[in-house]
Parts: structure tokens; C-alpha cells; sequence
């Protein structure tokens, strides 16, 4: 009877191993939407029941993106992250922080000489929303998604573009790369933060498809399969250099100007849809 048992417990000992071997970590449901904007950015990013907007596109896009989250029943927005304060990144930046809940805003140490910029540190007041000014990189976790927002190193730059935060959203083994306007001097700072170790299952690519030669040390490393471009019908931005650099890494890339471009992962898969 003891021999009985012992073979038993060996079989449920072995059944469980097994189990346990042939099972993958799974993360979070992680639904990411790159928005039909035109030449400007607006990314919707919804982890679980968690929600966090990058960038808020024009001021005449604003009715589309408030379309687009009452439509996902959104009615508070755990973060809002402004990567820089070009008009086309934070033009309904106001909009929201008026129309819904908005947890916490992260944006760059600087200020701006514009409208769009007056009018989103009114709506900060007015909504009593808690901000911040990054200076160095942070990190947070939503249901099991994590995020880690890096931040510009020079107080002062050139072109504005440089202030730009870049934003990673890791969910177990995929991971999704948010380059805002960055150009060559904030690509070059970002390579030297440790998220630029990392292999990425798609990129955001920076500026509408503007080029500079650190996206190629960047490639090296990040190895994307897909990437996407928010661009104009025209595509006036998107430079042959940065198609030749798709084409030479295989890269599956995705055009705003042909639809909205919906991303979802389970944390070992990615899909992504187009209309």
C-alpha cells in the first residue's frame, strides 16, 4: 500500500513539473491605440481597466480623441504624458483635464511661448490635476504593465523636440517604444539609459518619419518587427532614409493616414490591426 502511494505521489509530482515547464508567464491585457490624427500624436494605452494617454494631438482633434474614449466608456485617465509642448502633441491637452478624470500629468522641465501651453497650465489650475516636471526618468506599474517615462538630461535645448520624453510600456516579454519628437542629441541620451538594452516588439517612430543617424545604433539594439508612423496623407515628413531603415531591419511599418492602428498583447503575443 506505501508503494502505491509513493507511485502516486511521483505521478502528481511529475504532472505538476510538467505543467509548470510548459507554461508561459502571462502579463496584463494590454490594448494600445495609435490614433488617426494627422501629423500629430495621440496614443491610447489601456492596461486592464487602467488607462494612459501620450500626447494629445491638435486642438482641432480634440472632439475625435474624446470620440474615442467614450466610445471605450474612459471616463478617468490614470496618466497623462505630454512628451513636448509642440502644439501637435498637446493641443487638446486641456480638453481633457477639463472633460475627464486625469490622475497625475508628466511632461518635460520647460515652458512655452504658446497658446496650446497657456491653455493646458490653466486647465492644470483649474482642475486642481497633480503634475510634474521631469528631470529624471520614473517608472510605474499598472495591472501588471509597466511603464518607465525618461526624461531629457540638458536643461535647454535647440530644436524643442529634444525635450521630449520617451516613454517604454513593457508587458512581460513585449515591449513598445515611444519615441515622441525625439531628434538625434535625445535618441543619442535615451541609448544611454538602460531600457535602450532591451529588444522591442514595435516602435513608435519619432517626428512623422523624420530621420537621424542614431536610429540606426537604436535598430541595433531594439530589433522591432513592426513600427508605426503618424503621418499626414502626404506623408511630407517621413524621409527615404527612414523608409530604407524599415526596409533593411524588416520591419512591418504602419501609416496613421491609412487608419487608426490598434495594438494588443497578452504579454507573449503582440497583434495589431488596421481598418
Amino acid at each position: 500500500m506505501k508503494k502505491v502511494r509513493w507511485y502516486v505521489t511521483l505521478l502528481l509530482c511529475l504532472v505538476i513539473l510538467f505543467a509548470a515547464c510548459g507554461s508561459e508567464e502571462k502579463g496584463g491585457t494590454l490594448k494600445m491605440t495609435i490614433l488617426d490624427t494627422g501629423k500629430s500624436d495621440c496614443i491610447v494605452i489601456e492596461a486592464g481597466e487602467r488607462v494612459v494617454v501620450n500626447d494629445t494631438a491638435d486642438a482641432d482633434d480634440g472632439g475625435a480623441i474624446c470620440a474615442f474614449l467614450d466610445e471605450r466608456q474612459i471616463k478617468r485617465i490614470d496618466y497623462l504624458i505630454l512628451s513636448h509642448f509642440d502644439k501637435d502633441h498637446i493641443g487638446s491637452a486641456a480638453r481633457l483635464l477639463t472633460g475627464y478624470e486625469v490622475g497625475q500629468v508628466l511632461m518635460p522641465d520647460y515652458e512655452e511661448d504658446s497658446e496650446p501651453y497657456v491653455l493646458l497650465m490653466e486647465a492644470l489650475v483649474e482642475t486642481d490635476t497633480a503634475y510634474a516636471r521631469l528631470r529624471k526618468a520614473v517608472s510605474f506599474s499598472l495591472e501588471g504593465v509597466d511603464f518607465y517615462v525618461d526624461a531629457p538630461e540638458q536643461p535647454a535645448y535647440d530644436n524643442d523636440n529634444n525635450y521630449s520624453l520617451i516613454t517604454t510600456v513593457t508587458n512581460v516579454n513585449n515591449r513598445f517604444l515611444l519615441m515622441g519628437d525625439a531628434k538625434k542629441k535625445r535618441t543619442e541620451e535615451f541609448l544611454d539609459s538602460p531600457m535602450a538594452k532591451e529588444r522591442y516588439d514595435l516602435i513608435k517612430m519619432p517626428h512623422h518619419g523624420d530621420y537621424n543617424k542614431k536610429l540606426e545604433e537604436l535598430f541595433e539594439t531594439a530589433r522591432p518587427r513592426y513600427a508605426v508612423l503618424t503621418a499626414d496623407p502626404q506623408r511630407m515628413q517621413v524621409e527615404e532614409e527612414t523608409v530604407a531603415l524599415l526596409e533593411e531591419w524588416g520591419c512591418e511599418a504602419y501609416y496613421t493616414d491609412e487608419g487608426m492602428v490598434t495594438v494588443t498583447s497578452d504579454g507573449q503575443r503582440v497583434q495589431i490591426s488596421q481598418p
